[in-house]
């Protein structure tokens, strides 16, 4: 299957940072610049599964005799590996990178979560706790996919932060997540840079709203300190889970926010 989705390329290959360091007169991003030792162990160590990300398969496959046992072993074997929700959907097109042949019928999605608590702490543990979150996923992703791989006799390819071709959103999408942000206005009433649009954009009948990279890097890259307040006001974090410990905190970190200057980055006056 040909990939149809353009995909941003990560780091100084990310044009569009590119265009906003230069309109700066700046050279690098002083958020990866700055030492952060925890931090970047976590980063280091997603990249260093990359080599893991596929490998030769068992000759031997398990027959499939009823695909909902399959379905429900996988997601099994994930949850014991360290996902905290997984969900499954037919691979398409539009999820992966634009010329990329991939020859899966399906996409497995996997769900980490982070400890929200960690949001009243400040930027650098919730800097912290996402680098270490998306570590877990990589390390999920790759003993999943070795799992399948060699125990079930099946292709399968770990996409992560190390390396990947497929586009997380649309395949969460595809799997029920969307419907809040047709009415929720949180992230974008939040946002330090009003870098989320009013208005969404659509595309193949799927609504998107565009954030505006000029708006949004100058305060989640361009500074020392983390930005995370996006992820932090979602409700899908404190409310729809029905979470009455993540809504008290929700409280309390928009108590916070408000002392600080409410829009004003965290940590910063």
């Amino acid at each position: 299957m040909i990939g149809t989705n353009w995909i941003r390329e990560q780091g100084m290959q990310d044009a569009l940072l590119v265009n906003a360091l230069r309109k700066r007169g700046m050279d690098d991003v002083p958020l990866w610049q700055r030492k952060f030792p925890k931090r970047d162990a976590a980063m280091k160590h997603w990249n260093d599964l990359t080599p893991r990300r596929d490998g030769p398969v068992n000759p031997e496959r398990v027959e499939v005799t009823d695909l909902a046992v399959m379905n429900e072993d996988i997601k099994h074997r994930a949850r014991e590996m360290g996902a905290d929700d997984v969900g499954m959907t037919a691979l398409r097109p539009e999820f992966i990178e634009l010329g990329v042949d991939l020859p899966h019928k399906n996409v497995i999605a996997i769900i980490c979560y982070e400890d929200y608590a960690k949001s009243l702490e400040g930027p650098d543990e919730v800097d912290l706790e996402a680098m270490s979150t998306y570590a877990k996923c990589a390390d999920v992703a790759t003993d999943l996919a070795e799992y399948i791989r060699e125990d079930l006799g099946y292709p399968a390819v770990a996409h992560h932060n190390g390396s990947f071709q497929i586009q997380a959103i649309p395949v969460f999408y595809e799997v029920g997540v969307q419907d809040y942000c047709l009415t929720c206005n949180l992230c974008r009433n939040n946002c330090p840079g009003d870098a989320i649009p009013d208005d969404y954009i659509t595309t193949e009948g799927i609504k998107r709203w565009l954030t505006d990279i000029d708006k949004c890097y100058p305060i989640s890259r361009f500074r020392e300190s983390y930005c995370h307040i996006c992820v932090d006001v979602c409700p899908y974090i404190h409310k729809e889970n029905g979470d009455p410990e993540k809504k008290s905190m929700f409280g309390q970190y928009m108590k916070i926010r408000k002392e600080e200057g409410y829009k004003t980055p965290k940590g910063e006056r």
